[in-house]
């Protein structure tokens, strides 16, 4: 029996296409659990509980502030601890969440403060999260501000 070309090549298509659409339900079950994640985080920041903020970051996390490295975790949790809370609310405020595997992603947020009547200060935090035993932590964590022209 003769398999024809055009059976193939569909079959072939259907594959690919299949393989597609499974890998972006990956792909937004992950990005779905890293927007909870992340909203557990942030709310706990908010309200100043650093404990669950520390819990969220994995004990060896890197974190380097305006391209400085922060020595420990101990250091992050008084960070957290001295904050003036509350905190101004944002000019814009964007968070993007990019999941790579099924265990780990990165997020981006873009925060934009007013300082001033002239200046306004961007901040961009990125963070890389794993997810390890069914839990997703904060294994690296980079923050950097900047002074803008207010516009």
């Amino acid at each position: 029996m003769k398999t024809k070309p055009q059976y193939i090549t569909i079959l072939l298509l259907l594959t690919i296409v299949g393989s597609a659409f499974a890998q972006k339900s990956a792909d937004l079950s992950i990005k779905t659990e890293i927007e909870l994640a992340v909203a557990k985080e942030q709310n706990a920041f908010k309200n100043g509980d650093c404990d669950t903020v520390l819990s969220m970051m994995d004990d060896d996390i890197t974190f380097l502030a305006n391209g400085n490295k922060v020595p420990s975790k101990q250091v992050i949790g008084t960070f957290c601890n001295s904050m003036p809370r509350p905190f101004k609310t944002p000019l814009s405020d964007n968070i993007e969440v990019f999941p790579l595997t099924n265990t780990s992603a990165y997020t981006i947020r873009t925060l934009e403060f007013s300082k001033d009547d002239t200046t306004n200060i961007q901040e961009l935090v990125t963070k890389i999260w794993k997810k390890t035993d069914g839990i997703w932590k904060i294994t690296h964590l980079h923050s950097t501000a900047k002074k803008m022209n207010a516009n």
